[in-house]
């Protein structure tokens, strides 16, 4: 801005009547052209500012000044050739001058040329020993070859030049800084500061200092005074967040990292934080929705790779597919994209893709067991059983040990009957190297199911469900062999435990209810309830946040609370803003208790009969009493899902018929629905507790709950 305004000066006072003698067309024509240019450089048009300078010194080829500021001009452009054949211009035009040398020596610190450098700002001292821009400089630019003769320059300049020493006091601290002097280095820093409050390369400085001090606090608070006078620096702002990181302040941090991508939306880092941030928490539509947005992307094999584990975990197969591709056009030689590349074409079902390109990958690298291992799978899927094999054998020859791949081919050979007794052999080694491996344990009762060795099945697989109960396979597996070993409760126990776990089509449901055509309604009643305790369990201890919406006679309300659940008592407790505690509700040994509550236009009294019903549904069946009701019947009209009946009490399933899905309650009318069932350690848990009676509906929605399962009693299914 300095030189900018002096430049404009310079036109003005050449445009002056009586500055200078009358001068020739040519030099006039150069004022004109050099003018023209100032105004275009005050505009930011620093390329036609320079085309016009270079215009006005074709006119005026020996004018010293248009020289000079052309040579700043095409420094400050960065075009250090350009600058260089000017300064060695002003040095041919006016050798004599202090600033010509000052001017090369400049551009030569620019190029890299610290010696000549050197040289001509010692020779430009020579003739003005008091020009201050040239002490500064060379002071500057001896600090790191010689730091004491560095230092004498500096102090002469800021004995010279107290009220003008900021940028003196910055280069001080870099000397004392590479001393190791971080308390002289912060005092500079400071000192120059205080003659330049707005300057930001001090500000960076002080706060870099501070951060290798250790001094956390007073960094951040320096970063602050920066964002303040620079609030739309996203880089900036990712700092400041990296830094409340470290500060264990995460929400702090979230906060810095979201303005910082609001600013700069392709930021990488504040993209990579946000999307592990959302990745952390399982919301994966948002880690996605992040990262997709990264200027990185394209750049990083490992980030379109997360992008595409992103889009995969958010269930856009067909968008992790894509990604992928694009990355392994970029880079085709890379294996880890080729390799995810071929099991994404396995995912969207084009599995021949996925083979040939892991064949691919391993043409490249034929020791690699992963990718072997997942083009077996892919070929069992496709059910080419010779080619399955001679990938698993290969395997084996390498790693005879390999427990993974001796159940695999085990299991595979013994799933289509092919060489039972191998298939066993196999099995029982990768049994021996694991014994605790349900999958394992689940494979060799399969494979003695197959042979026609029910009884020894059973022993297996039930122990394998006491190690893993959430395998839906597993369960329909126990109900083939109990049923083959002549056990039909026992069967149709399993084959509901697997109908009730499955998360897609599997056999096990129809397999249930073919065979409960033989049961008469009160001995299907009693399967049905030992099903049901086994399917949801008992719980010795819960906890979850929740949402709390209700609404009575047209007037509604919600609330969050805090819902727990320990040792037959159960308790809500409602929050207001802030997390301050409204009011409370307990059901225990000794009743229900009620805090009052008050709801415009509600009456209290049925708020607290609807509370109430819920709460004892609620514990009676979390507490696994529900189940205990006797004598039980089941209950089916034509086209009408089944019910059962127990105790005077009604309670219907699902459509499929493998979960409990509403209850009527112990007392009053209405019916009590629970949905949106997750699993938990081999359990059904429902999400969503509802009541909806006369004049009023009331809902209790879990959100991420901790649940602990008392053990499982003695069943036939187990």
């Amino acid at each position: 801005m300095k030189r900018s305004c002096a430049v404009l000066f310079f036109c003005l006072a050449c445009l002056r009547p009586g500055f200078a003698a009358p001068a020739s067309d040519a030099v006039k024509s150069a004022q004109k052209r050099f003018l023209q240019g100032s105004l275009l450089e005050h505009r930011g048009d620093s390329l036609g500012a320079f085309k016009a300078f270079e215009a006005a010194l074709s006119d005026d080829p020996r004018s010293s000044y248009i020289c000079r500021e052309a040579a700043e001009l095409a420094l400050e452009m960065g075009d250090t050739d350009q600058a260089l054949a000017l300064a060695q211009r002003l040095l041919d035009i006016s050798s004599g001058t202090a600033q010509s040398h000052f001017i090369m020596g400049r551009v030569l610190w620019a190029r890299d040329a610290s010696a000549g450098a050197q040289a001509a700002f010692e020779d430009a001292l020579k003739l003005d020993p008091h020009s201050s821009e040239t002490i500064l400089a060379l002071g500057s630019l001896l600090a790191q070859k010689s730091p004491d003769q560095a230092r004498k320059l500096l102090e002469r300049y800021v004995a010279e030049n107290p009220d003008d020493a900021g940028e003196a006091h910055y280069q001080f601290a870099k000397l004392e800084f590479d001393a190791g002097r971080l308390p002289a280095v912060i005092s500079h820093l400071k000192a120059g500061l205080a003659l330049e409050p707005e300057s930001l390369p001090l500000h960076y400085a002080l706060a870099q200092a501070y951060e290798t001090a250790a001094s956390t606090d007073a960094a951040l608070a320096e970063y602050q005074q920066i964002l303040e006078l620079d609030p739309v620096n996203a880089a900036l702002i990712d700092h400041i967040g990296e830094i409340l990181v470290v500060k264990g302040d995460s929400e702090g941090a979230r906060l810095r990292f979201e303005t910082a991508h609001r600013l700069q939306p392709s930021d990488p880092f504040s993209c990579q934080w946000l999307a592990v941030d959302a990745e952390k928490e399982g919301d994966w539509v948002r880690a996605l929705d992040f990262l997709k947005t990264s200027a990185a992307l394209g750049e990083d094999p490992a980030l379109d790779l997360r992008l595409s584990y992103y889009a995969t975990q958010a269930g856009r197969l067909a968008d992790a597919v894509r990604t992928l591709e694009a990355a392994h056009g970029r880079w085709p030689g890379n294996d880890q994209i080729a390799y995810f590349l071929a099991l994404g074409y396995d995912d969207v079902k084009e599995s021949g893709k996925a083979v040939a390109l892991l064949r691919q990958v391993l043409e490249l690298k034929p020791g690699w067991r992963e990718a072997r291992f997942q083009l077996a799978v892919i070929l069992e899927k496709m059910n080419r059983m010779d080619d399955v094999e001679k990938e698993f054998r290969r395997l084996l020859a390498e790693q005879p040990d390999d427990a993974a791949a001796l159940n695999y081919l085990g299991y595979s050979l013994a799933d289509r009957g092919r060489k039972l007794a191998e298939a066993e052999r196999l099995i029982r080694e990768a049994v021996r190297l694991a014994p605790s491996n349900a999958a394992y344990l689940d494979s060799l009762g399969w494979v003695l199911y197959k042979q026609g060795r029910s009884t020894e099945a059973v022993s297996e697989l039930r122990s394998a469900a006491a190690r893993d109960a959430e395998d839906a396979t597993l369960w329909d597996h126990l109900g083939d062999a109990w049923s083959a070993a002549g056990a039909p409760d026992s069967a149709w126990l399993a084959w509901k435990r697997a109908a009730a776990l499955a998360e897609g089509p599997l056999g096990a449901g129809r397999k249930a209810a073919s065979l409960q055509r033989r049961f008469s309604s009160e001995d299907l009643g009693e399967l049905y309830f030992e099903d049901l305790a086994a399917v949801h369990g008992r719980v010795a201890k819960l906890s979850a946040v929740c949402r709390v919406e209700a609404e009575v006679l047209g007037r509604r309300f919600a609330y969050d609370g805090l819902l727990t659940f320990r040792e037959r008592e159960l308790s809500l407790d409602l929050l207001g803003p802030l997390f301050a505690p409204l009011f409370r509700v307990r059901l225990g040994p000794d009743g229900f208790f009620m805090d009052a509550i008050r709801v415009e236009g509600a009456d209290p009294d049925l708020i607290r009969q609807a509370v109430d019903q819920v709460f004892a549904s609620l514990r009676e069946y979390l507490s696994g009493d529900l189940f205990k009701l006797r004598p039980a019947r089941y209950e089916k009209r034509w086209a009408r899902r089944g019910w059962l009946t127990a105790g005077g009490r009604r309670l219907d399933l699902d459509a499929p018929g493998v979960r409990l899905a509403a209850l009527a309650p112990l007392v009053g009318s209405g019916r009590v629905a629970l949905g949106d069932f997750i699993k938990v350690a081999g359990h059904l848990l429902p999400r969503t507790i509802s009541l909806a009676g006369r004049g009023c509906t009331l809902t209790i929605r879990l959100d991420q709950p901790k649940v602990e399962f008392l053990p499982e009693p003695g069943a036939r299914a187990r």
